[in-house]
């Protein structure tokens, strides 16, 4: 009996199935700096991401074989970010808060074109608000309720309401031969443009994954596993790592609205130049993606008195006919 369990699931990591892909994909990613296990609430504390990727049929009927592209996926998201200075505790005095209180909630529509050459576009608008209306303290009062943790303070001094519209373009350029996905290994460069009066940053990097993978317009990493007709779906599982180096021209989590006068907010001034990485285990059958993420990051406020850390946990269903 065990003998047989092993070999049901070497099939099932490792091996390549034939049927109907599924048109939709529902992913849900959160992200908490206590995924790290540091027990601490700070900085970039806590995300929320809903995310339906899909195949659309109008755009994908109208690839032509002569055509560069290969597939196109759509998407729709909402999201929630919550930012915080080190400390919340009720002791946490003014001269204590070395980043501002500040959350983001928005949504986003997005399209990610596929090339036969292995290279990706993703383009994408949203539109959003910080401040109040954005919901982030009664998101951290109810978790820490949940989890019996102390009550946050000091969100009276949150930055004010401003609705924020952002566009954002993200290029991956695909360095090594197609060949080379044999020897299980991948190299991308990664570039992203963001300019809205939100976030206004530009950042460059590169992703180099290892382990089982398929290419771009049917891998997860991309949420390229949509589409409408039968074809072969290979299991992935393999790590990745993503470092990239980010100019921030404008941060409205940091500075304060862009178009509001955040008198009695706690504001800081940015820090324009910073690097991150990224890396992680992703795991997905042919119906599931399963991810977890690390990453470290420079401070974005000059107040800062540490940098960051948070992880990441992601989970993938596709459905449909």
């Amino acid at each position: 009996m065990a003998r047989q369990l092993r070999l049901f699931f070497l099939i099932f990591c490792a091996g390549t199935c034939f049927g109907q892909q599924h048109p939709y994909e529902l992913n849900v990613s959160s992200e908490n700096d206590n995924y790290c296990l540091n027990l601490h609430d700070g900085y970039y504390t806590n995300g929320l991401f809903v995310t339906l990727n899909y195949a659309p049929v109008g755009l994908n009927n109208r690839i032509r074989e002569t055509s560069r592209l290969s597939k196109i996926v759509g998407q729709y998201q909402a999201g929630q970010m919550i930012f915080t200075p080190e400390f919340v505790t009720p002791k946490t005095t003014k001269d204590l808060m070395d980043r501002p209180f500040a959350g983001y909630l928005y949504a986003q529509k997005g399209l990610t074109f596929f090339y036969k050459k292995g290279h990706v576009l993703k383009t994408s608008v949203s539109v959003g608000t910080i401040g109040e209306n954005s919901l982030a303290e009664q998101t951290q009062i109810f978790i820490h309720k949940t989890f019996d943790l102390l009550h946050p303070k000091g969100w009276n001094y949150q930055i004010h309401n401003e609705v924020g519209v952002n566009l954002q373009g993200q290029y991956w350029h695909e360095l090594l031969p197609a060949c080379w996905r044999k020897s299980r290994f991948d190299l991308h460069s990664l570039s992203q443009l963001t300019v809205g009066n939100t976030f206004t940053n530009a950042s460059a990097g590169l992703l180099f994954r290892a382990g089982r993978f398929t290419q771009p317009d049917q891998s997860s990493w991309f949420n390229a596993r949509v589409g409408r007709e039968a074809s072969h779906t290979s299991t992935e599982f393999y790590m990745f790592v993503q470092p990239a180096f980010q100019y921030q021209l404008y941060n409205a989590t940091v500075q304060g609205g862009y178009f509001t006068n955040d008198a009695g907010a706690i504001l800081s001034p940015l820090r324009h130049w910073g690097y991150r990485y990224d890396i992680g285990l992703l795991f997905s059958p042919p119906r599931w993606t399963f991810q977890i993420m690390y990453t470290y990051k420079q401070r974005e406020a000059a107040t800062m008195r540490h940098n960051e850390q948070f992880g990441g946990l992601t989970m993938a269903y596709r459905f449909g006919k």
